[in-house]
């Protein structure tokens, strides 16, 4: 029997809309924030973002469900180990220290151009709180839960990279952290 193929997702060019991402994550009842630049953006501030972030809440059966959420995307891994590996604390610790991983990658890659879901490899502390106080946006009708705009802040402050602090001081010029 032939492989099968997948239809071939074309957007225009630069275009960049995960929204099928979010209503496919959702629709599965995945616990999700999002974070990095695309929740900078849906907090109002205008830059370009490549990407979809996510912290998750590392259970086994949340994993199981955002894995196939993905997949009937068309997204695959991009490393050859299941992604509930990050359930466990001893697996989590292996991949950050020996491996250094830093997310775990899903890419599209039958998508023009393709595009990448990063899952944080360490978790939020506190991730149930901040579940609690998120903040829903809306992308396209989509709801998106995003990681409370201080968290992010002080996210953006400690990963310290250049377009992380300018994130942080354009969050401030719009008044959305003091």
């Amino acid at each position: 029997m032939p492989p099968q193929r997948r239809a071939i997702q074309r957007r225009r060019p630069g275009e960049f809309d995960p929204s099928d991402i979010f209503a496919a994550l959702n629709a599965a009842q995945v616990k999700y924030l999002v974070i990095g630049g695309l929740a900078v953006v849906l907090y109002g501030i205008q830059r370009m973002t490549s990407d979809v972030d996510v912290s998750v809440h590392l259970t086994t059966d949340n994993l199981k469900r955002l894995a196939e959420a993905l997949k009937q995307l068309g997204f695959v891994p991009r490393v050859p180990a299941p992604i509930t590996g990050l359930a466990d604390p001893k697996t989590r610790r292996l991949w950050t220290q020996r491996k250094g991983m830093k997310v775990y990658s899903f890419i599209e890659p039958y998508g023009i151009p393709p595009r990448n879901v990063d899952v944080m490899v360490t978790p939020l502390e506190n991730f149930e709180a901040f579940y609690q106080k998120r903040t829903m946006a809306s992308l396209r009708g989509v709801p998106v839960p995003l990681i409370p705009v201080n968290e992010l802040a002080r996210m953006k402050r400690k990963a310290g990279r250049p377009q992380d602090l300018q994130d942080v001081q354009d969050l401030r010029l719009l008044g959305k952290i003091p």
